[in-house]
C-alpha cells in the first residue's frame, strides 16, 4: 500500500521573514518564484508511507517543493531507473529503483529489511493524485496563486507520457 497526503496548516503558509511584506500586499502570490515557492511557502506535514512503513511521518516541508520532487521522480524513473527524495536541511535521503514493473523504496535511515515496494503504476497514480490535490488546494485557499507559471510548470511534470514511468528497468 502507498499514502501520500499533506495535511493544511494556515499558520504555516507564509514564512515568518515574509509576513510582514505580505500584510502590506508587498508579495503577490502570482509573482512568487519557483524558489521561493519551493522554499519557504506553504510548509505543511507530509506523510509519504510505503507498504506500511513511514518515509515521512507528519514531516512539515514547503508543500509545492514535495509536488516538485514527486513529479521529478517520476520523469528520473523513467529515464534512469531511479530516482531520489532529498531534503537540503538534513541527509535524509529517500531511494527509488525501478525493479521490473515495481518501485522498490529504500532509505538512508531506518530501511526494513524487506525494502517496500509498490507497482510502478501505482507510485505513479499516487504522484499525480497528490500535485492534483495539492496544487487544488493551494490555488482554493490563495486564488491568486492560479496566476502563477510555476503551478503551471508543476502540473505539465506530470501530465502526458513525461509524467508517467514504466517498468523492465532491472
Amino acid at each position: 500500500m502507498l499514502y501520500i497526503d499533506f495535511t493544511p496548516d494556515s499558520d504555516m503558509d507564509i514564512p515568518a521573514g515574509a509576513a510582514r511584506a505580505w500584510r502590506e500586499g508587498l508579495i503577490g502570490l502570482a509573482t512568487l518564484s519557483a524558489t521561493d515557492l519551493r522554499y519557504g511557502w506553504f510548509a505543511y506535514q507530509i506523510d509519504f508511507k510505503v507498504g506500511g512503513h513511514a518515509f515521512l511521518s507528519a514531516t512539515r516541508e514547503p508543500l509545492v517543493d514535495i509536488m516538485f520532487t514527486l513529479a521529478y521522480t517520476l520523469q528520473e524513473l523513467r529515464a534512469g531507473g531511479s530516482a531520489e527524495i532529498n531534503f537540503t536541511e538534513n541527509s535524509y535521503v529517500i531511494h527509488l529503483k525501478l525493479v521490473g514493473d515495481r518501485v522498490r523504496f529504500t532509505s538512508s535511515h531506518r530501511t526494513p529489511a524487506v525494502p517496500p515496494e509498490c507497482p510502478v503504476e501505482d507510485y505513479t497514480a499516487a504522484v499525480r493524485a497528490f500535485v492534483a490535490s495539492g496544487v487544488a488546494y493551494l490555488v482554493e485557499s490563495r486564488p491568486a496563486l492560479a496566476e502563477n507559471p510555476v503551478l503551471d510548470e508543476l502540473r505539465a511534470l506530470v501530465s502526458g507520457p513525461a509524467g508517467g514511468v514504466t517498468g523492465n528497468q532491472e
